[in-house]
């Protein structure tokens, strides 16, 4: 589902984003963290939410066989495996 709104730019060049999209984002009302970029090309501006740690961990665990431990020490791992 697409949502649009119309956003106000203040003299200071600030502007509030609608309450729906808050929401939709999961921002509370003590504010939060979004990412902005700009596509000259398309002369566009999106802002999106960044991934959380906890989102990435999940989307990353799909990735681990089952019965595999992930890599917690990286310097155990090359010194366990090292050739001699």
């Amino acid at each position: 589902m697409d949502m649009k709104a119309t956003l106000t730019i203040t003299s200071k060049g600030q502007t509030t984003i609608p309450a729906p999209v808050r929401h939709k984002l999961g921002l509370s009302k003590g504010g939060g963290t979004l990412r902005i970029s700009f596509n000259e090309h398309k002369g566009e501006l999106v802002i999106s939410k960044p991934t959380s740690i906890d989102e990435l961990s999940k989307k990353l665990s799909g990735y681990i066989k089952p019965g595999i431990s992930p890599l917690i020490d990286a310097d155990a791992f090359y010194q366990a495996n090292r050739s001699k």
